[in-house]
């Protein structure tokens, strides 16, 4: 028995000790592996700095020569203008209206300024320059070689010459594109266009590839044109080397482009040269070595520091996820299985991480939430239901009464009743709008007032008054698509309860629409009798409605703020106002509808 126990203690040592040798070996595997993938990520991150550099110099000088050729063709456009011309002819500054012609022609999109020197030695300027600008202009204007022969050059190409900025000294250097205007083989002047050399600087900053980097653009004399910021620091120990140096150092090979290492400023660099085509100026990158390593060490870092806790963390995750994360996932899905089956799943507590503990919450909230809609929904299409059947059983279908009110009238004329007739005719009108597309439960604002006017003109015959009638309508509205006999039950009852006995005044009605942030909003006034607070409360809650006191021809005010609620939700509704002795103030707000087919129509 002793020997059975002993011999199970050195198997389970053995075993012990087996996982220990298995869990060192991994480590010592991870460790290698990360040794192997930082060497080979700094071998390779020394091979792509080289070739990033070298295509953001293909796109620096791809830029810079589109900047050039978009001068090139203004300033040629620019030089070759009429009344351009005219303006220098006849002494005269209309610079602006005549660089803004062709700014606007040519969409540029950077700043420039155009400077003009005639032969006159005046100057035109767009923007405008002061006195003491324009005097820095000419001086910089006659440092450049040709200026001497500037009236004589040939005009076939414009000059591009690098030099300070006129405007401003401390400003970077600015690229300046001059050409002669010529006409009949006479040179008018020099037309200038300067570009900021902000905008180049700027673009130099493109190809750094990290703060340290260095970027130039060198003339052939191996004068610096323009540097990005961090160039400050090569650039007096650059212009040391003077021409011969430079020219040793990028046309080492003898090629347009090479790179190379380099000790300067006190620092060992990596410079890459190219030359930008079409011109003959070179753009010079220059990276100190210790920030092209700095990445790599970082690489060293980052590996050892993950070699050391990936095991560590990768348990510890592993532990704190399966018990926080997994296991109540897992419960959380059940739960969701059963109440998709139809069964209420029970409460169930988690304490944890937070988002979870919100999920829990809100997931059982959500089950209410669906129960809640799907009853909403139900009755929300049962009432829609209900509201049609309504709808289409106040519509009057017979068409034997068109036929019946079109003979009446037509005994009417033979009789000389012409009253008659036109009573009947537009009774006839109102039927022909009522089964004309029973099926359709919207319309046109312009057909809904044609129809409420043919009411209007029914009911001045009927009851032997004239009704003073005040259309204000959004022409956009008349094609607005809005519920059928929308305004014949609103103007009912204006003429119905606003202009009952007693009302001594002339009965005037107002209909205006008006179209707003995509709302149509509708209104309906009248100088009638009005109401009092109460009366209008109560006027659109279903109680007022069921004694029929207050009922519309068929389609009630009600049963319209029904439909509209319905169709379209709040906020779109009728609004009352009103007053004793003061009138009555029907608005509708509606949504702004133009489709040839509204979502709801019967088919």
């Amino acid at each position: 028995m002793k020997r059975k126990e002993k011999f199970a203690s050195m198997l389970s040592g053995w075993k012990l000790f087996l996982f220990v040798i298995v869990t060192y070996t991994v480590l010592f595997l991870i460790a290698f592996q990360g040794y192997i993938i930082s060497k080979q990520s700094t071998s390779a991150i020394e091979k792509q700095y080289n070739q990033i550099i070298f295509d953001k110099m293909d796109a620096l000088s791809v830029n810079m020569i589109n900047y050039l050729n978009y001068i090139d063709d203004f300033a040629r456009t620019l030089s070759v203008k009429p009344d351009l011309k005219s303006m220098i002819r006849e002494n005269r500054d209309g610079t602006r209206e005549a660089v803004e012609g062709a700014l606007n022609y040519f969409r540029l999109r950077f700043p420039l300024y155009i400077q003009i020197l005639t032969a006159q030695d005046r100057v035109f300027a767009y923007p405008p320059v002061e006195q003491k600008e324009e005097e820095q202009f000419k001086t910089t204007l006659a440092s450049f070689p040709w200026y001497g022969q500037r009236l004589v050059l040939d005009n076939s190409y414009p000059r591009a010459d690098v030099a300070a900025d006129f405007h401003f000294s401390a400003f970077p250097n600015a690229l300046y594109v001059s050409k002669n205007i010529v006409q009949d083989d006479r040179s008018l002047g020099t037309l200038t266009i300067k570009m900021n050399g902000t905008l180049i600087e700027t673009m130099l900053d493109t190809v750094r590839i990290n703060e340290a980097n260095a970027v130039f653009i060198l003339s052939p004399e191996g004068r610096i044109l323009f540097r990005n910021e961090p160039s400050s620091a090569f650039s007096g120990d650059l212009a040391s080397l003077g021409t011969n140096g430079i020219d040793g150092l990028i046309r080492r090979n003898g090629e347009d482009s090479g790179s190379g290492q380099i000790r300067i400023a006190e620092q060992d660099c990596y410079f890459i040269y190219k030359l930008i085509p079409s011109t003959n100026w070179e753009i010079l990158s220059i990276v100190p070595l210790r920030s092209l390593n700095a990445e790599s060490v970082g690489v060293w870092q980052t590996t050892a520091m993950t070699t050391a806790f990936s095991v560590l963390l990768i348990v510890t995750s592993f532990w704190i996820l399966y018990i926080k994360l997994t296991l109540p996932l897992q419960r959380m899905s059940r739960i969701v299985r059963m109440a998709s089956e139809g069964a209420t799943p029970e409460p169930y507590e988690y304490r944890g991480f937070k988002e979870l503990e919100t999920l829990n919450r809100g997931m059982y909230r959500f089950f209410e939430q669906i129960q809640l809609h799907i009853r909403t929904i139900r009755q929300s299409e049962s009432e829609k239901r209900q509201l049609e059947m309504h709808v289409l059983q106040a519509q009057m279908r017979p068409h034997f009464w068109h036929n019946s009110l079109n003979a009446l009238r037509f005994m009417a004329l033979l009789h000389g009743d012409s009253t008659m007739a036109d009573a009947i005719l537009a009774l006839t009108r109102m039927l022909d709008y009522t089964l004309k597309n029973t099926g359709v439960l919207f319309g046109m604002v312009e057909e809904e007032k044609d129809y409420a006017i043919q009411y209007i003109r029914f009911h001045e015959i009927r009851s032997m008054q004239k009704i003073d009638v005040k259309l204000d309508l959004d022409e956009r509205s008349l094609q607005a698509r809005i519920p059928k006999f929308t305004l014949q039950p609103l103007l009912e009852n204006a003429v119905t309860h606003g202009f009952r006995a007693p009302f001594a005044k002339v009965p005037s009605l107002a209909i205006t629409t008006r179209l707003a942030d995509g709302t149509l909003t509708i209104c309906i006034a009248d100088n009638g009798n009005g109401m009092d607070d109460d009366t209008r409360r109560l006027l659109l809650l279903p109680r007022a409605q069921e004694g029929g006191g207050r009922q519309t021809s068929g389609i009630s005010l009600l049963n319209l703020q029904e439909r509209i609620r319905l169709e379209y939700g709040e906020p779109y509704g009728i609004r009352v106002v009103s007053g004793l002795g003061e009138g009555t103030e029907v608005v509708v707000t509606l949504p702004w509808i133009t489709d040839a087919k509204k979502e709801g129509e019967l088919s």
